[in-house]
This record gives structure tokens, C-alpha cells and sequence, in this order.
């Protein structure tokens, strides 16, 4: 080679290194600095001519780590390979000035005149090692807080598989133990698949976005349970890694709801619905019928001589036969049926997918009912019926008014009976 190009060679590779970034010293087989860029200086401390020839460890604090290392070292130069690689290693170095700090160190050999050398980058790693640690610190109280949580938390991975779960979510499925939690997948479990929860967490998968789902599910373990479901994707930059789905029992928040609805839709006395609910389900029974064509009747009943049963035995008297008779009438109508008190001792009843024919035959068999219920205090009791079928272009207060109109003409007639028009 050149004289000339290889002395140009040389300056452009010194002057390279002299620029990098990166702390980068040469050892010689003795463990000595040989060589120090301008970056080692900054790194350490020592400049150039103060280092020179001496040995790593003054750059090592604890004298463990030195030994070490450079036992490794010199296993690793006498290996005779010209391109052999050495290892990064970590750990806690010392400045001139005294100060400690995390260091990184890759070395690599290389033969120069059958001598073996090595060339060492290293790097401060402290912010990084801090930051570490400070994640590592975080995620243990995470994990802390997770645990003693008063909410299920669950994470999953992209494929639905379960990463952890806290006790919480163990209780609130009445699993058996963690381990056995972990076997569901949770985008294809046939339970979860079942509910719907499958979806969702696929959706919110696809989506990226956050998602709020309410269901009502029958876990592995036979626990049945109203959960509210919050699930976040997890990303990493664009990609998403996963789920955290966090599950909160609404069991008792759903029965109060259940009973404020109940509680808003009957009659308080009688249990049966009240008139609110049973105009609700009429209006949509005639819009149902004008879109399909099907058929629906209704009925109209009033308690003969109720009025002589509060003035002669008291109003309790007639709560109590009012409730006997909701009671046993509930047991006749089914469950598409509407059963509604449309006040005092009248009672209305909606028959979907009912024709003319079987609505009377309903109102007799209901008539007869009422007629073989003893009571103690006056035997038994009559009512008198007006029925009803819907026709096109009728509206909900005409067909109140003709069944009322039916009832009133059954009453004129002698009541204990049934009236209706049939067209």
C-alpha cells in the first residue's frame, strides 16, 4: 500500500473516531489505555496524556467488577481470532472527579504486530438506568394498586390471550384460581363469543379506540353477573399490543333498576301493569300491525257491583279481592299479553296476534274464572267484558273507547257476559 494513502487512511480513521459521539479507548494486553478520543476525556474526566498507559481499573469503583472484566478480557484477546467479538457489559463507573455514574462498554479485538488489543466504546447509561428504574418502580405499584383494586382489571395480548388478571376479576367471575383464567382467550372463548364481549374487543382492536360495553354474562364457573366493560388498546407507536379490559360488577345496580322500572310500569296494588305502560304497548302493537298485517285484539273489564263491595265490607276487603283476582287472571294470558288496571276495579287486556274469535273465547274462559273464585266474605264476584279487534286507520283512543263501549253495553244487558262487535 501507499505510504502516502496509508498515512491519509490512518489521519481519517484518527479523525473519526476523534469525532465520534461515543467514548471509544484502545487496551493493550495488558489492560492500558493505548489509545483515548476526545469524547473518553469528556466522559471520564482524564485527559489524554493523564491516562495514558494506565490500567482500566482506575476507571472501575468497585474492584469486583474490575477482576472481572478483566479476567474476560484477557480470556478474550488470547483467543487468537482475528475478528473475534467481545460482549456489552454494564456497570458502575467513577470521573477523576469522583462522581459515579452507569456505564456501558463494548469491546472488540483486534490484532496489531501479533499483539492483541481491544477497542472500547462506552457509553453513560445513568438516565437510562434511571428511567428504568422509575418505570420499574411504577409498574410495581401498578401492579400493587391493581391488585388491591375494588374493580376487575384483565390484559390481553393482540391474540386475545391473557397477560394477568387481578384477584378482583377472579371474584367477580367466581373463577376457581388465575391459572385457570388464563386458559380463556378472550377473542375466541364461546362464552365470551356468545355475549357479544368477543366482538367488541376485536372491534375496539381494529378501531384503536376505547369502548364501554354493558352485558349480562354467565361466566365458566356458572357465575351470573351484569358487568360494565371498559376496554383500551394498548399500542406501541402505531401498532396495537393488546387490551386492558376492566370489569366492574353492576349486578346490584341493575336489580334496583329492574325494580325502579318495575316499579314505574304496575299498578302498585294489584301488580298488574298500570295504564301509562299498556297505552305504551298499544301504540306499538298498532304500528307493529300496520307494518305486518297481523291481527291484535283487546279487552275491556269492569268488577260487577264493586262499588257495594267497598261500602259494605271496606276498601281492604275490595284491595284484597282486586289482587286475588289480578292473581289468577295473570295465569290465563300469556307472556306477549298485556294485562294492565285501568283504574278502580277496571282491568284492560292486549292480545297480539289475536283475532276476534279468540279474544271472545278468552273473555268467556276469564268470566267463568272469576265466577268459581270463592271469597269468605261475599262468595264470589262477577265482571262484565267488551271486546275488540283492531282495524286499519284506528287510533289508540278509539279502541279503548269502542272496547269501553262493548263493556258498558255487556253491563246494560244483564252484566256476567261478554259483548263485541264483530264486523
Amino acid at each position: 500500500m501507499d505510504g502516502k494513502y496509508y498515512k491519509s487512511l490512518v489521519e481519517a480513521f484518527n479523525e473519526a473516531i476523534e469525532a465520534a459521539n461515543d467514548a471509544i479507548f484502545i487496551l493493550d494486553s495488558e489492560a492500558r489505555v493505548w489509545f483515548w478520543n476526545s469524547a473518553a476525556s469528556s466522559l471520564f474526566g482524564y485527559s489524554r496524556q493523564e491516562i495514558a498507559g494506565t490500567q482500566l481499573q482506575k476507571l472501575v469503583v468497585l474492584q469486583e467488577e474490575y477482576d472481572a472484566l478483566f479476567d474476560a478480557y484477557k480470556a478474550f484477546q488470547m483467543r487468537g481470532q482475528e475478528k473475534a467479538v467481545g460482549r456489552t457489559v454494564e456497570m458502575e463507573a467513577r470521573r477523576k472527579d469522583g462522581s459515579k455514574f452507569d456505564l456501558e462498554l463494548s469491546a472488540s479485538a483486534f490484532q496489531y504486530r501479533k499483539t492483541w488489543y481491544s477497542l472500547n466504546i462506552a457509553r453513560d447509561i445513568s438516565e437510562r438506568k434511571r428511567a428504568k428504574r422509575e418505570l420499574e418502580n411504577s409498574l410495581q405499584q401498578y401492579w400493587g394498586l391493581a391488585e388491591e383494586a375494588p374493580i376487575g382489571i384483565i390484559s390481553c395480548d393482540v391474540k386475545g390471550k391473557i397477560i394477568y388478571v387481578n384477584s378482583k376479576a377472579l371474584d367477580i367471575l367466581g373463577s376457581t384460581s388465575m391459572e385457570e383464567t388464563k386458559k380463556i382467550n378472550m377473542l375466541t372463548f364461546p362464552l365470551l363469543v356468545k355475549y357479544g364481549f368477543s366482538e367488541k374487543l376485536a372491534e375496539c382492536f381494529e378501531t384503536k379506540k376505547f369502548a364501554i360495553h354493558e352485558l349480562h354474562y354467565k361466566s365458566k364457573w356458572g357465575k351470573k353477573v351484569w358487568l360494565r366493560i371498559h376496554i383500551k388498546p394498548n399500542t406501541s407507536g402505531n401498532e396495537i399490543v393488546g387490551a386492558q379490559v376492566i370489569i366492574d360488577d353492576i349486578s346490584e345496580k341493575k336489580l334496583l333498576e329492574e325494580e325502579l322500572r318495575h316499579l314505574s310500569i304496575t299498578d302498585n296494588l294489584t301488580n298488574a301493569y298500570n295504564r301509562r305502560y299498556f297505552l305504551q304497548n298499544l301504540e306499538k302493537e298498532i304500528e307493529r300491525s300496520n307494518r305486518t298485517g297481523s291481527q291484535f285484539s283487546v279487552i275491556m273489564m269492569d268488577i260487577d257491583y264493586f262499588k257495594s263491595i267497598n261500602d259494605c265490607f271496606g276498601h281492604n276487603t275490595g284491595d284484597l279481592i282486586l289482587k286475588r283476582i289480578t292473581m289468577e287472571m295473570m295465569k290465563s294470558v300469556r307472556k306477549i299479553d298485556t294485562l294492565a288496571r285501568w283504574g278502580g276495579e277496571e282491568f284492560v287486556f292486549l292480545l297480539p296476534e289475536t283475532g276476534l274469535d279468540k279474544a271472545v273465547f278468552l273473555a268467556e274462559k276469564l268470566r267463568h274464572l272469576l265466577i268459581r273464585i270463592k271469597f269468605l266474605e261475599i262468595g264470589n264476584v262477577t265482571a262484565s267484558f267488551g271486546v275488540v279487534t283492531y282495524h286499519t286507520c284506528d287510533t289508540a283512543d278509539k279502541i279503548i273507547q269502542d272496547a269501553d263501549n262493548m263493556m258498558y253495553k255487556a253491563k246494560e244487558e244483564g252484566r256476567n257476559c261478554v259483548r263485541f262487535v264483530r264486523e
